[in-house]
């Protein structure tokens, strides 16, 4: 268990016996930031699904974001 920024508390159950409450809380707050990475993917590069299992689409659909908000 553990608190967020806001101070509400946070109960995680797994199996990771072997790690503290800190390490858990922090591999879970690196996830999150992921989850809203792809967020603001789909909402600024108008993506409805995410294919590939390269890096490649991701780093061209960025460089056109980029591109487009330059102009």
């Amino acid at each position: 268990m553990f608190q967020e920024f806001r101070g509400w508390e946070i109960r995680v159950v797994t199996d990771f016996m072997q790690l503290t409450e800190e390490q858990i809380a922090q591999m879970y707050k690196a996830r999150w930031q992921i989850e809203v990475f792809f967020r603001w993917i789909k909402q600024h590069l108008i993506i409805s699904t995410l294919f590939g299992t390269t890096q490649n689409p991701f780093y061209g659909a960025l460089i056109v974001y980029v591109l487009q908000m330059a102009i």
